[in-house]
């Protein structure tokens, strides 16, 4: 194994001699919803970032990045298998502890939304927070409930882009930097949901179709992908024609409002 490799398997043991292999994913999930919303509380957007979605997207984006890292560097020495034929296939089953707890963070990252939510019904924000909540809740359910989070671990790389985007409204941030931010967002909103989560998505489902998961969650990973890919698309468009109205001068270049 190369040294990132070796360093990223030796943080991970450090996880497993807390029992990490071994943790109920529905704790994990509430943990985590407790720790997110006390984020939000707490901090409530202090210096325009969006706190809960910045370590959320960090905890989720370079967790799943690291795990598409070892499948590709040390799948082999650790399990014997490559990746993803080996946990998606052989029923190897996740690669390490980081690969299976991943969607329990985002399942309580969800239930943190669908509370937000309601707290936040008189302002007319609520339904967009529970509807968001309860999706993201929804499809990590079933991945963490039928045993199966390492399928859509890898998937999660997409919130890569979020921790960009958390941060554009940050308000020490230079205008100068707000414009590079701007472009780092848009570069890397490209390569985690347009290039590396279509390569992983189609790479999988065929493994899952005919690997040893219940029927559920290859209809579930089917649904799952089909829609983000298109709403990937959908957003990617809109922000090629934001950039294009800020190259045009039509828009300032300062402007990092969510359109």
């Amino acid at each position: 194994m190369d040294s990132f490799s070796q360093r990223l398997i030796h943080m991970i043991s450090i996880l497993d001699t807390y029992g990490a292999s071994e943790w109920n994913t529905r704790a994990i999930a509430v943990t985590s919803a407790i720790f997110f919303l006390g984020i939000r509380n707490l901090f409530h957007k202090k210096r325009g970032i969006d706190w809960d979605s910045a370590v959320h997207a960090t905890i989720t984006g370079v967790g799943s990045a690291c795990c598409i890292y070892l499948n590709s560097n040390a799948a082999t020495h650790l399990s014997g298998f490559p990746e993803p034929t080996g946990s998606l296939q052989e029923c190897a089953g996740p690669l390490t502890s980081l690969h299976r707890i991943i969607p329990a963070i985002t399942q309580g990252y969800a239930l943190c939304d669908i509370m937000q939510g309601f707290h936040l019904l008189s302002t007319g924000l609520g339904p967009e927070f529970i509807a968001h909540g309860v999706a993201t809740f929804t499809v990590t359910a079933v991945f963490n409930e039928y045993d199966a989070p390492h399928v859509l671990t890898p998937m999660l790389v997409m919130e890569g882009s979020t921790i960009v985007l958390s941060l554009l409204k940050a308000d020490f941030l230079s205008p100068k930097v707000k414009v590079a931010s701007q472009f780092l967002f848009f570069l890397l909103f490209f390569i985690c949901r347009l290039v590396i989560f279509p390569s992983v998505y189609f790479q999988a489902v065929p493994l899952i179709r005919d690997g040893c998961f219940a029927p559920i969650i290859f209809y579930a990973c089917l649904l799952f992908g089909a829609f983000f890919n298109c709403l990937n698309v959908f957003w990617f468009i809109k922000m090629v024609k934001k950039l294009h109205r800020k190259f045009t001068g039509k828009e300032s270049y300062s402007n990092t409002e969510k359109d």
